[in-house]
Formats: structure tokens, sequence, C-alpha cells
């Protein structure tokens, strides 16, 4: 009978303990809540398309893209900014409508997409025109014919 009576009694106490852990946890952090110390950099994307258009007074550009989760293009405004860095090319008003880019990007809180890296892709240049080259045999090392015998082949 004492055993049964401590059996509820431990399970009655763990259940308070379970409710009252429940009832203290923390809530969500609001943007009031969050300091410099707990803000997290946003992470970086990443994105390949075709350049629709550029405004350098705006410092903007939008490309065009293939969204790979619903397989249709779209159309993305990125922003650039003094700590974007560029590849093939030295700043936004030397890429032009068309080019391939490789761009890497945040996300900020409001919604804009600033720039990191920009890569320019610049198509291969052909291949130059090999001529065809005949290289000779040797004579010697390669029988005239298979089915004769060594010395037939050498005189």
């Amino acid at each position: 009978m004492e055993k049964r009576t401590g059996l509820v009694l431990g399970i009655a106490g763990c259940l308070i303990f379970i409710s009252m852990g429940l009832s203290f946890s923390q809530e969500p952090a609001t943007q009031a809540q969050i300091t410099p110390e707990t803000q997290v950099e946003p992470q970086t994307q990443w994105l390949w398309g075709e350049v629709v258009s550029v405004d350098a007074a705006n410092k903007t550009l939008v490309v065009k893209y293939l969204d790979y989760e619903i397989d249709q293009e779209k159309d993305i405004t990125i922003t650039t900014d003094d700590s974007t860095t560029y590849e093939n090319v030295n700043s936004l008003s030397e890429i032009k409508i068309n080019d391939a880019l490789s761009i890497d990007y945040t996300v900020t809180a409001d919604g804009k997409n600033i720039a990191k890296l920009i890569s320019v892709e610049k198509p291969e240049s052909p291949m130059p025109e090999t001529q065809n080259v005949e290289t000779p045999q040797d004579t010697e090392t390669l029988p005239q014919d298979i089915n004769k015998e060594p010395s037939e082949t050498q005189q």
C-alpha cells in the first residue's frame, strides 16, 4: 500500500514538474528583444542568371534566373553596395545586358537582395583549329603484310 502511494505521489510530482517547465518556457524573441549580440548574419544565397537590366545610378541590376523549386524563370533585383566584390569586371557599370552572372547575395530583414560577390561568366574563346599533320609511319617496325614472315618484309 505504501509503495502504491509513493508511486502515485512520484508520478504526480513529475507531472507538476513538467507542467511548470512548460509554463516557464521562453516565448520566441520579438524584434525588439534581439540585441546586436544575438543577431545572426543572414545566410548567403547563390544564383546564376542572365542580366535583364542594369541601373548604375541606383546600384541595382535585374537578373533572370531559373527557380529550380518550381522550374520557372523569374526576375530578381540585386542591389550592390561598397562591399560588393566583382570578378572579371571592375564595377557594376561594366556589366552589360545578356551577361551571364554568378551572384552570392544575402537578403536583409526588409527583403532587399544585397550582392556580396558578382562574377561575370566570360564565354570561352573558341579553340584554334589545329592543322592535320600527318605523322610518318616507321616502316621498319610495321610489317607491310602481317601474314608474311619478318624476313620477307625486310627485303
